[in-house]
């Protein structure tokens, strides 16, 4: 939930560590509750929050440049109760607070993009321009990727602070409680927020909501775009097996005499199934491999479409042709039965 703490009540720090506190020993001891945490924003709810930073050692630093990456200001177990993997270090802990050295924790995707080969612990950057009067600030963890920014964005750069450190950042603040439960988070809304309002009675309660709820709304579009795929693909599926069907049987009522010689002249029924199934069959393996061959031409124009699966799938490219034959020969089925009983004597006197 969102709890925006306004500028003009919570000017000063403490006033805001007091808040959290509060709010975090009221919050942790409810029934159902594993641990909970305030982020600036948790994952998928703010598509934003990007601060320069200098590494240290940089040579000839450009005044008013600066690298980028994600910025989120937490409490202590913040990151334990999103369960975001500690890859090297440490967590934050209650410690790390005014009194202590600056300190981060960042992802792997900025270890790797700004300490390519290197090892990231110990490293310091400043926030902002290099010729700045700010702390430096070491690096003591490196963390999972998250998906901030979108399920089918890349994975930004990514540093984490604790909250009582930045405070010249406030843009950052902390603002969104996460809560990480046993059971059904729901019913456990109405006791955190008279948590909150035991803390402070006025304070704005927000954006109540699941990961599970936050993951829908980030799929909505595409899960709507999804659903009417599939359902304009099984109306062409069923329109083109009643066409190859509606073929098949007028090719068995043009040409009922001709069966009837055959079968007066000693073909068995299974030779008239095999007759029509395999024009019927012929005629689906060649849409089908014209249809491969136009999908795999499409495939970049498609990948913009897909979120982690590749163009080129190589289960897609099996199991569709296999569902499309499978559905052409249950389409020829009926004509090619109902070839197997014309009767030879009333086949010869058709006309």
């Amino acid at each position: 939930m969102r709890t925006v703490l306004p500028p003009t009540k919570y000017k000063e720090l403490a006033q805001r560590t007091s808040f959290y506190e509060g709010v975090l020993e009221r919050v942790e001891h409810l029934p159902g509750v594993v641990s909970a945490g305030f982020t600036t924003s948790v994952p998928l709810s703010w598509k934003g929050g990007t601060s320069g930073f200098y590494p240290e050692g940089v040579k000839d630093p450009v005044p008013g440049m600066a690298y980028d990456a994600n910025h989120r200001q937490v409490t202590t177990d913040y990151l334990k109760t999103m369960k975001i993997p500690l890859l090297q270090g440490r967590y934050f802990t209650a410690q790390d607070n005014q009194q202590s050295m600056p300190v981060a924790i960042i992802n792997e995707t900025m270890a790797r993009q700004y300490w390519p080969g290197q090892q990231p612990l110990g490293r310091r950057f400043k926030l902002g321009d290099p010729t700045e009067d700010v702390p430096w600030i070491e690096v003591v963890g490196v963390v999972g990727n998250v998906r901030q920014m979108g399920l089918d964005e890349a994975v930004k750069a990514e540093m984490y602070f604790p909250y009582q450190q930045i405070e010249h950042q406030r843009w950052f603040i902390p603002r969104d409680l996460a809560i990480r439960t046993t059971g059904d988070a729901s019913s456990l809304v109405a006791a955190v927020r008279q948590a909150i309002r035991e803390v402070d009675p006025e304070q704005p309660i927000s954006n109540i909501a699941t990961m599970s709820d936050l993951l829908g709304e980030e799929a909505a579009q595409r899960r709507l775009a999804m659903i009417m795929l599939v359902a304009f693909s099984l109306l062409a599926l069923l329109l083109a097996s009643i066409g190859l069907y509606g073929v098949l049987a007028y090719f068995v009522t043009q040409h009922t005499n001709e069966i009837g010689v055959r079968l007066a002249l000693g073909a068995s029924p299974r030779n008239i199934l095999t007759m029509i199934v395999t024009r019927g069959m012929g005629l689906t393996l060649l849409g089908i491999a014209i249809g491969i061959v136009a999908s795999l031409a499409l495939t970049r124009l498609m990948s913009s479409l897909l979120f982690e699966v590749k163009a080129v799938d190589p289960l897609t490219f099996v199991v569709v042709p296999v569902l499309l034959a499978a559905s052409a020969l249950l389409a020829c089925a009926i004509p090619a039965r109902r070839a197997m009983k014309v009767d030879p004597l009333a086949a010869l006197r058709y006309e």
